[in-house]
């Protein structure tokens, strides 16, 4: 199982402007939710997002990030995060 700073280091791979990892962006495992608990305080608004065990095991260890990388596309959308259109 991987940890926290691994799941971050992968975000901000894929968002290099999604803050720094424990400060503006928060990773903790949640056992009730069996997810990975994802919260950004980096963009316009304060919001989180579940992050499922199978997709982050799937992105860290075999590089397929598609699920991983779109929901935390979706996340930095409603954050009001990347660049205004």
């Amino acid at each position: 199982m991987f940890n926290s700073d691994d799941i971050c280091s992968r975000i901000r791979h894929f968002y290099p402007d999604s803050g720094e990892c424990g400060k503006d962006l928060k990773i903790c495992y949640s056992e009730k939710e069996r997810a990975w608990v994802v919260e950004t305080t980096a963009w316009k608004r304060k919001l989180h997002t579940y992050l499922d065990q199978d997709e982050v095991d799937l992105c860290l260890s075999k590089g397929h990030c598609v699920g991983l990388s779109f929901q935390m596309g979706q996340l930095r959308a409603n954050a009001g995060g990347g660049r205004e259109v």
